[in-house]
């Protein structure tokens, strides 16, 4: 009875995992910078100096720099883990 109280820990992904992982995201986020790249010049002056009003300075970040790192993020992980499965994963069978 006191094995069924508790779960079975979940470790979770290795670091071998996360070391590719964090490599696609870059290449992602590199690759998206290159296709957005005319935007990204257009919009760094709007960005600094703040202008006023405020709260339409800091949308434009958040919406610009969250896109970029949520798109990033999002694609790095699924393809690093795809990778990662299909090439970098010992076979424990």
């Amino acid at each position: 009875m006191a094995d069924s109280e508790f779960p079975e820990p979940q470790p979770g992904p290795s670091w071998a995992r996360l070391r590719v992982r964090f490599a696609c995201i870059g290449g992602a986020a590199l690759l998206q910078l290159a296709v957005f790249w005319e935007f990204v010049v257009s919009v760094v002056p709007m960005l600094w100096p703040p202008v006023e009003p405020l709260t339409q300075w800091v949308s434009l970040l958040m919406v610009s720099a969250g896109s970029f790192v949520v798109i990033s993020g999002v694609i790095g992980t699924l393809v690093g883990d795809q990778l990662y499965d299909r090439y970098f994963a010992d076979d424990k069978e």
